[in-house]
């Protein structure tokens, strides 16, 4: 896949609505996550003149499953099969397969560390490759992490133990999928080293130790003699904001 335009009239406004379902709202950490990283999406754009921003007025209403109507992006928990509506149809989510297999739906773990963006195309002329009309962004609601615990009074009385994800954590898949609601697919990625940004495909974790889940950070980089990359905070590198920009003009 490639770098998909959206449409020209939702691109000549530069500003792309973004829907938060009532799960997310009713999720206390998840909503201000949410919130929180459609601010940080739009510093950086500012900053690096990206060319389109997130809006999530109180008001905005969810992506018309019929018609043109409503937010242009929703924001929603996946666990399983993760379908969507649009222009009358249901759309089950396929994994990417070799040439020659048969399709099979996605299966989206509640607990992965990373999310899913489907990029719903329109195509105006018969024949012609679509342009995007909607996004669908999925996450994990509950993203879990191993961290350390202390088990016992004993100086080595620690053990590794499962816990939610922090909101560090939890904001850097956010960005990154907000990334991939600008039209950059899989093959954009970049890859753990010194190119790493917030775009960065399966990096490494930083865990708090287990009551302390506001420590989570994303490790992107080892940098020793010199302290490592990490996220938050949330960074987009010339590669992906070159990518964002010409995609947006």
């Amino acid at each position: 896949m490639t770098v998909s335009p959206w449409t020209d009239t939702i691109k000549a406004r530069k500003v792309l609505t973004i829907f938060a379902t009532d799960a997310v709202k009713k999720d206390n950490v998840w909503f201000q996550v949410f919130k929180d990283s459609v601010a940080e999406f739009n510093r950086l754009s500012n900053s690096l003149k990206l060319g389109v921003t997130f809006s999530s007025p109180s008001d905005v209403k969810a992506p018309d499953p019929v018609g043109e109507g409503g937010a242009e992006v929703q924001f929603d928990f996946g666990n399983g099969l993760l379908e969507f509506q649009m222009q009358g149809d249901k759309i089950t989510v396929m994994e990417d397969t070799k040439e020659g297999e048969p399709p099979k739906p996605l299966n989206f773990s509640p607990t992965a560390l990373h999310g899913f963006t489907a990029l719903a195309r329109v195509s105006f002329v018969k024949g012609t490759p679509g342009k995007v009309r909607r996004a669908f962004i999925f996450v994990p609601p509950t993203p879990m992490v191993n961290a350390v615990r202390k088990v016992g009074p004993g100086p080595d009385d620690f053990r590794d133990a499962q816990r939610p994800a922090g909101p560090g954590i939890r904001k850097f898949i956010t960005v990154h999928e907000f990334i991939h609601a600008c039209g950059l697919s899989n093959a954009e990625h970049n890859s753990t080293g010194p190119n790493a940004d917030t775009f960065t495909i399966n990096p490494q974790l930083s865990t708090g130790t287990f009551d302390k889940p506001e420590d989570d950070k994303i490790l992107l980089r080892v940098n020793f003699p010199n302290p490592n990359v990490v996220a938050p905070p949330n960074f987009i590198k010339k590669k992906v904001a070159d990518l964002i920009i010409n995609n947006w003009k």
